[in-house]
């Protein structure tokens, strides 16, 4: 189980575990632009037949003005186990 699915099975009490500061909240702004970056991918690969992954992170880099190494970091955090 990779740490996102680890994270959206605990649904709301993931908020609550924000708000005991057990989970930094730097955490939920990680989700967000990893959603982003599968919403990304999911559209490209329809698109073109591709998912390509790095276009996409660097698309959703400009869009929440981000650096495209802090895109990769939360991808490799999110997929990490």
């Amino acid at each position: 189980m990779t740490r996102y699915e680890t994270i959206t099975s605990l649904g709301d009490d993931f908020i609550k575990l924000m708000g005991k500061s057990i989970i930094p909240v730097h955490i939920l702004d990680w989700k967000v632009y990893y959603e982003a970056y599968l919403k990304q991918t999911e559209l490209l690969l329809k698109e073109y037949g591709k998912a390509k992954k790095t276009w996409a992170a660097g698309m959703v880099a400009e869009e929440y003005k981000v650096s495209e190494r802090t895109m990769f970091n939360v991808i490799a955090f999110m997929e990490g186990s």
